[in-house]
């Protein structure tokens, strides 16, 4: 009994957890302008660096992202994206990485 009712548990968590992060902000880095070459998806809490620089989009959903012009969020925050509404720029960005507010 204490097995089935652990393992329930544990799925439950699983499923809760995959869940939520299907509703979490997005920023997709591209390397090229115009959301060309290779891209990266950064959705997760707290401070991420930005590996590209040619374009981006922003799938606001739920957590504002504070965008940085230094590494490591350093410094003074540039520009915050909102968490309720989508962004998205064709030309190159200077952001260097995104602190996300969770």
């Amino acid at each position: 009994m204490k097995k089935f009712v652990l393992t329930s548990v544990f799925t439950a968590a699983i499923v809760a957890g995959t869940a939520g992060a299907a509703y979490a902000s997005q920023y997709v880095a591209y390397e090229g302008p115009g959301f060309t070459g290779r891209s990266v998806v950064i959705d997760r809490c707290g401070v991420s660096n930005i590996p590209f620089n040619g374009s981006y989009k922003w799938y606001g959903d739920g957590q504002s992202g504070r965008m940085y012009n230094q590494p490591n969020a350093e410094g003074v925050a540039h520009f915050t994206l909102a968490s309720n509404r989508n962004a998205e720029q064709r030309t190159p960005v200077g952001w260097k990485s995104i602190f996300i507010v969770c």
